[in-house]
């Protein structure tokens, strides 16, 4: 399994010397072992770094917080599993920024790899050249824990992630952080794999399992986020 094992409360490791991540993606994966009698290994990676390892044969799937899109099914088998939305995340004691136009002129920080450039900050942007605004700036790093160390530190403004990660950074932080702002949105996350029909509906079919004995359920109680982000249609 491929996974950056950097992205609270999916996917991370509790103590830096720990070998194995936990989080909801890796109750997931272990899950989906079980209903298959499996073992699970996992190889951690940078975000950019979850696709190329996937092709070149490193592990046998992803699952890591990671889009359900179309250029990303053109190349692997992404099936959904969970729901997500974007959030802008400042520093707790700046109250400036409480929608996308309030980005107009500042410095974002993106981890690198992720779709929110293409999704969120160039739709922004072209809007904001239309109406004679200052751009967005952008710097990317190669974590999310990247982004919020220069967020602290004022070097940046603003940083973009989902609204889980933000949620437990906000909980475990509050004099720090704060979410300023929440995009509607009907992202999910995927598990992408090789193609195969035949896998892509076995693991399919294996989280319909999961989902009628209460899993899910049980598994947002246990990170405290709310039960419908695993609301999605895992045939679509």
């Amino acid at each position: 399994v491929c996974t950056t094992a950097n992205f609270p409360p999916l996917t991370f490791k509790e103590n830096a010397g720990d070998d194995t991540p936990i989080g909801i993606d890796i109750d997931v994966a272990e899950a989906l072992a079980d209903k298959f009698g499996a073992t699970t290994s996992y190889t951690t990676t940078e975000f950019a770094g979850l696709l190329p390892s996937l092709g070149a044969g490193r592990c046998g799937l992803i699952i890591s917080g990671i889009y359900i899109n179309d250029e990303r099914r053109a190349s692997y088998d992404g099936i959904r599993y969970m729901r997500s939305a974007t959030v802008i995340v400042t520093r707790a004691d700046d109250e400036s920024i409480a929608g996308p136009d309030d980005l107009s002129g500042k410095m974002l920080a993106l981890e690198a790899g992720s779709y929110y450039q293409e999704e969120r900050v160039d739709p922004l942007n072209e809007r904001l050249a239309e109406a004679g605004e200052p751009e967005v700036e952008v710097t990317f790093y190669p974590a999310q824990q990247g982004a919020y160390q220069q967020l602290l530190i004022g070097r940046v403004d603003a940083t973009l992630t989902e609204e889980a990660e933000g949620a437990y950074r906000v909980a475990g932080a509050p004099d720090r952080f704060r979410i300023a702002y929440t995009w509607d949105s009907e992202f999910t996350y995927g598990i992408y794999m090789q193609p195969s029909d035949a896998d892509a509906e076995a693991v399919r079919g294996a989280l319909k399992e999961l989902a009628s004995e209460g899993f899910f359920d049980d598994l947002a109680g246990k990170y405290g986020v709310d039960p419908a982000v695993f609301d999605v249609d895992y045939d679509s």
